[in-house]
């Protein structure tokens, strides 16, 4: 793969191995890559440094909170929204070898993106140890890990705390939808709760597709209050 320095310079991490880099840059659906697991592997070892990583960083920088504070604060910071937007960032999406019908234009497959992000922390990992990767990810996530003074609330928290507290009983989240191809997939989910219209979330995991819906819920609740005010 050409560009190797370059990658290495707007990452700031200069691999030993490249060949993992390489591998990480390597989207499955890059000609007949299917059935070269090398991108997915990388991709499942970054998902679990990233988690390690992050939670380590909460843990001592946050050292005041519980565990649900944390994990609120853990779940944006992981989020594949979060990953795909650092991703950008770095500003390496035009080096990832993918599929010919495969375009970043237009938050198109943000999806993608988020995995790369995944794989490139796997690779960095393998090629490294724990405190270089650590290092990595404390420059990439600093701005996003001190963004919030107080925990975040995500959607499906938001409405929780509203059905529960106006006595409409806990949403429900069910019959899920898989299509698409598995690289770029998409979800739906139902939600229902009670004495609302069923409403239909969309996304590219069945978690985002479940904060859609709440969202969407969310908006509805915001119009009505609006209305009475």
């Amino acid at each position: 793969m050409k560009n190797i320095k370059i990658i290495e310079e707007i990452i700031k991490y200069k691999f030993n191995d490249t060949s993992l880099l390489k591998s990480a840059l390597t989207h499955t659906s890059y000609k007949n890559f299917k059935n070269n697991s090398k991108f997915e592997r990388l991709e499942f070892l970054g998902d679990r440094v990233l988690g390690l990583v992050i939670s380590d960083i909460l843990y001592d920088r946050y050292s005041y909170e519980n565990e649900g504070d944390l994990a609120k604060r853990m779940s944006v910071l992981v989020s594949g929204k979060t990953l795909s937007k650092i991703y950008k960032e770095i500003n390496i999406e035009q080096y990832i070898k993918v599929g010919p019908n495969i375009s970043f234009e237009n938050d198109n497959n943000v999806s993608i993106l988020s995995d790369a992000m995944e794989s490139l922390i796997g690779a960095i990992f393998l090629d490294s140890d724990y405190n270089s990767v650590k290092k990595f990810i404390s420059e990439k996530w600093k701005n996003y890990i001190t963004n919030f003074k107080n925990p975040p609330k995500d959607s499906k928290s938001i409405l929780q705390e509203w059905t529960v507290s106006n006595n409409y009983g806990m949403p429900i989240y069910s019959d899920y939808i898989k299509s698409g191809p598995d690289h770029s997939p998409d979800f739906k989910v139902k939600l229902t709760i009670d004495k609302f219209a069923k409403i239909i979330g969309t996304g590219n995991s069945k978690k985002n597709a479940e904060m859609n819906a709440a969202s969407k819920v969310i908006k509805l609740i915001d119009k009505v209050n609006i209305k009475h005010e």
